[in-house]
């Protein structure tokens, strides 16, 4: 069988933006392909490797990703299952944060029509919505005080890997980072190949880098330097990653609440895997297991391990920070 290798340059194993951003490609190429992708690494603190059964060059995965940019990102920022994002609005200023009710009643909907249609709408509602950890809101305060006697509602909550801030959500951060692609397409191939920063595009905290610092920037005052296509690839990510909870914290495979924060920690692989896979090995005990041995770590083809702390900002999340390597 015919096996091509395509080295991400852009992509390196150290940054929790590139990590996620070549497990998005996997979820992204998945409709596209005859035969899914597969993803290993060239090593330590080195780029991603995507394996495929057709050749491709970085302009032609560029262009294959470009295709699952939606037309109208403000009123559809998730093309490849359309209805999510667009749910109306049933509590918090966040359409993904609904009463349990109301999100069990669309995970009915969205399974029946998995196993009837083959839509893989049902795995990604699981992604990004959290049934597992609900709790009681209020606007502003985070709070209810429900009329005596009464039981608050419980809303559900996303997931860990997004940190909000201000009006920040999930939906607007995919709506920006779309946006910013379809205005300049060349953005995707740049986050293949060699990133390239944008003035005032803040990203989706996935990056510590997108915060530019006064003296850090050309113009001698703060401001946001995003990647718009690693950020949208690396949304895409989320559905790689399976969320739990137990009803107080959310939770998610891969991130580590053991920090005050919270941290995301992941491996890198030898052995070119899909994304299912992928996700098998995320949650493999091992990965967060304190000075694992070795020896198993090889066998499960596991070449490092990385953690990125989040930072906290004043009433807020803030990005991830720098990784640093826990293995080896």
């Amino acid at each position: 069988m015919t096996h091509h290798e395509l080295e991400l340059p852009a992509l390196v194993s150290n940054s929790p933006l590139g990590f996620l951003a070549a497990l998005g490609i996997l979820q992204l190429t998945a409709p596209l392909l005859d035969r899914p992708a597969r993803l290993s690494w060239r090593g330590p603190d080195a780029p991603a490797l995507l394996h495929t059964h057709q050749p491709l060059t970085h302009q032609t995965l560029a262009d294959l990703l470009s295709t699952q940019l939606p037309d109208d990102p403000a009123k559809e920022p998730l093309l490849l299952v359309p209805g999510i994002f667009s749910l109306p609005r049933t509590g918090p200023s966040d359409a993904l944060r609904m009463p349990i009710d109301t999100a069990l009643h669309h995970l009915r909907t969205h399974t029946r029509a998995e196993r009837e249609h083959n839509t893989s709408t049902a795995h990604w509602f699981t992604a990004l919505v959290n049934q597992l950890s609900i709790a009681p809101t209020e606007k502003n305060t985070g709070k209810t005080r429900p009329a005596r006697g009464k039981q608050p509602d419980l809303y559900t909550s996303s997931t860990p890997l997004f940190g909000r801030g201000g009006q920040m959500t999930l939906a607007n951060n995919w709506t920006k980072a779309a946006e910013e692609c379809r205005k300049d397409p060349t953005h995707l191939l740049a986050a293949l190949t060699a990133w390239r920063r944008v003035d005032g595009y803040a990203g989706a905290n996935l990056d510590h880098h997108s915060t530019g610092d006064a003296h850090m920037v050309s113009q001698g005052k703060p401001t946001q330097q995003g990647v718009p296509g690693a950020t949208w690839l690396a949304l895409h990510s989320f559905a790689t990653f399976r969320l739990t909870g137990d009803t107080t914290y959310a939770q998610t495979t891969s991130w580590d609440r053991t920090t005050p924060n919270g941290a995301l920690i992941w491996p890198t692989w030898r052995p070119p895997l899909t994304t299912t896979s992928i996700t098998t090995l995320l949650e493999h005990p091992l990965v967060r297991t304190p000075n694992p041995d070795p020896a198993k770590l090889h066998n499960l083809g596991i070449t490092a391990i990385y953690a990125a702390p989040r930072t906290r900002l004043p009433q807020a999340d803030g990005p991830l920070q720098l990784s640093h390597r826990a293995y080896p």
